[in-house]
């Protein structure tokens, strides 16, 4: 079963990105993708156990990070429930939903040694700075985050396991991916 979201000519986010003078390093960050800021992956593939968190009622406080088994060799889903709710590309996708990770939490997380972070929203941070800054502060501890992924509610219980596959020369800081479990 498919994770990613597929996107093509006729969806309404597609003008957005024929808006952009650079239309390749656009494409890398549409729908989903892999953030790869300061360094990218050693392999293009992973097959990982998953430990998913439920964060529809809010994002991961610190208590929760801690509480989390080692997530060594493992992915970890965030799961968010913001693109099932909202249709990927609208304000309320992107504006209207705060799937942001506190920085001291995120660092717990990290702590866990998750290999990826996988979230069913625009990222983990803020759009901007504060969003590259959260993911490159991921790739300092060698763990990479895939953003926009969807997961219906009935499906959380049936992920166990997830096959993700990127481009690693892919001439953008996002790389397309595809994640079926």
């Amino acid at each position: 079963m498919n994770l990613h979201i597929e996107l093509d000519t006729s969806h309404p986010a597609y003008a957005w990105l024929e808006q952009q003078a650079d239309k390749i390093g656009a494409r890398g960050h549409f729908g989903t993708h892999i953030d790869c800021y300061t360094s990218v992956p050693v392999q293009n593939e992973f097959h990982l156990p998953v430990h998913i968190l439920d964060c529809r009622k809010g994002m991961p406080t610190l208590e929760e990070a801690s509480a989390l088994p080692s997530l060594k060799n493992q992915a970890l889903i965030l799961y968010t429930g913001n693109l099932y709710r909202n249709e990927y590309g609208s304000k309320a996708y992107f504006d209207e939903t705060d799937t942001s990770v506190q920085n001291e939490v995120l660092l717990r997380i990290l702590n866990k040694s998750p290999e990826l972070i996988l979230i069913d929203s625009y990222g983990i941070g803020q759009h901007g700075p504060i969003h590259q800054e959260r993911d490159k502060t991921c790739e300092s501890f060698g763990c990479y985050v895939i953003e926009n992924i969807r997961i219906a509610p009935e499906e959380i219980n049936t992920i166990h396991t997830i096959h993700v596959h990127f481009d690693l020369d892919y001439p953008s800081t996002g790389k397309p991916c595809t994640v079926t479990y």
